[in-house]
């Protein structure tokens, strides 16, 4: 689904991504993991193209994306939950999740009204809080109740890649058990996941693979079933 070939990208003249090559299959989840500053959030942003790529292949069903602007990324199914959730603060969670209905990729206006009243009672039953919040601002939400509603309004775009930056960051155990169910449950969707993630038992759990990243490049990858805790420590200990 997702094949990323000899990636390098940059931050002006500050290069951050070196030769990175990483497959995400359809319907897999893989978990890339690496201490902070290594490019991992930079990864994802050159995937949704928010960040120019200097030089690789970055394909999505065959299709190469780089010169591709975010937005045709997500028209071709493509979705993104950034670090630090980016709702819109004033925003309810009724029209924040009317902002992912925009996104719909197929069909006439009748047949997009039909399957994004499906999707949204899909992630009510994902997410069955949210239902009760509808007429509350984005910005008085907890920590959890934004990071539900930022996953809920990616997924009403009908995605069948979902990348997903820290979802567990800053959020209480009982709602992160949430989160890991409905990941399994959008996997069991067909919709692939590419997930940064430093809680490693959340990971474990989560992901078939995993990809570690070091200095900007890839240097250890493999099946989440057989990675060492001590390995994937000693490259995430500072």
């Amino acid at each position: 689904m997702l094949e990323i070939r000899d990636l390098s990208a940059a931050y002006g003249e500050s290069q951050v991504l070196w030769d990175v090559s990483l497959d995400v299959p359809d319907g897999g989840v893989v978990c890339l993991m690496g201490r902070n500053g290594v490019g991992k959030t930079t990864l994802l942003k050159a995937v949704m193209g928010l960040l120019p790529a200097r030089s690789g292949r970055i394909a999505f069903d065959g299709v190469e994306l780089r010169g591709r602007r975010p937005e045709e990324r997500v028209v071709r199914g493509i979705g993104y939950v950034p670090q630090g959730r980016e709702i819109f603060p004033n925003l309810t969670v009724a029209e924040n999740l009317r902002v992912g209905h925009m996104g719909r990729r197929r069909g006439g206006p009748g047949e997009r009204g039909a399957a994004a009243e499906r999707e949204l009672d899909q992630a009510f039953d994902l997410f069955p809080k949210l239902k009760s919040l509808l007429g509350r601002r984005g910005g008085v939400l907890s920590g959890g109740e934004q990071q539900q509603l930022a996953i809920a309004r990616v997924l009403l775009a009908s995605p069948r890649l979902l990348l997903l930056d820290e979802p567990t960051e800053g959020i209480q155990p009982s709602v992160i058990l949430q989160i890991e169910e409905a990941i399994q449950r959008i996997k069991e969707r067909g919709i692939a996941v590419l997930l940064v993630e430093q809680y490693l038992e959340f990971a474990w759990r989560v992901a078939d693979s995993y990809a570690i990243m070091r200095k900007g490049t890839i240097v250890s990858r493999g099946a989440t079933a057989d990675l060492r805790h001590d390995a994937v420590r000693e490259h995430l200990t500072v």
